[in-house]
């Protein structure tokens, strides 16, 4: 069924493309803080981990900042 003309496709959210060669800023899960990476082989010889200097988090999940910039208040 077709929108009706009260509906605006504007409010529907939107895919974004990123790209894998585009340097990210990976942050921590839980405080939004950058992450370091843990190890040197980390993403060659083994899965990459990552620590946060702030919180003390320790694994291998991230978040990405959507623009690749930290968070506001969050430095």
């Amino acid at each position: 069924m077709p929108p009706s003309g009260d509906e605006s496709e504007d409010d529907a959210p939107k895919l974004v493309r990123r790209s894998t060669l585009a340097p990210s800023i990976k942050l921590c899960p839980r405080c939004l803080a950058p992450l370091s990476a843990s190890s040197k082989l980390g993403g060659w010889l083994i899965p990459q981990d990552y620590y946060c200097t702030k919180c003390g988090y320790a694994g291998m999940v991230y978040v990405e900042s959507a623009d690749g910039s930290p968070p506001e208040g969050k430095k």
